[in-house]
């Protein structure tokens, strides 16, 4: 039951992270252990629109799909996942997003999850600090590139 938090400041604005982050389909291009990515449907509402979505996740031998619900903020402040079909027993993250000035701004990762494999389960929960750290950096990455 790995479960990691991560808050940063970063050169990015609110809205520029937010994009990053809800850009589902270029996942694939850019995160560690990410095959594939893509979106399934979308829902629109009120105040936020919910993606359903399919992420392709593996190493070596170790490849499975799983299909995610993520709610998407209209006004850029968080992004909410959970997880409706795959290897997880569950899953949910979060994302929140908030302006420090007009160039800056936090962001705040959350992650919680346990799998349904239970070897897999064990070696994720072995190298998860530093598969957390990779992920969360190549978002930062990512931005770099694009900003």
């Amino acid at each position: 039951m790995p479960k990691q938090e991560e808050k940063q400041i970063v050169s990015y604005t609110r809205d520029q992270m937010f994009d990053l982050v809800s850009n589902i389909d270029e996942y694939k291009e850019f995160l560690p252990w990410c095959n594939d990515s893509k979106i399934i449907s979308r829902e629109k509402f009120d105040d936020y629109e919910i993606v359903i979505a399919d992420l392709e996740i593996g190493y070596d031998q170790f490849v499975y799909t799983y299909r995610s619900e993520v709610k998407l903020a209209k006004d850029k402040s968080f992004i909410n996942v959970k997880n409706l079909d795959g290897p997880f027993k569950y899953l949910t993250n979060e994302w929140k997003f908030a302006d420090v000035d007009e160039n800056n701004s936090e962001i705040e990762f959350m992650i919680d999850f346990e799998l349904n494999l239970s070897l897999l389960d064990v070696l994720m929960k072995k190298f998860f600090n530093l598969a957390f750290q990779r992920m969360v950096s190549a978002f930062i990455d990512r931005a770099k590139e694009i900003y």
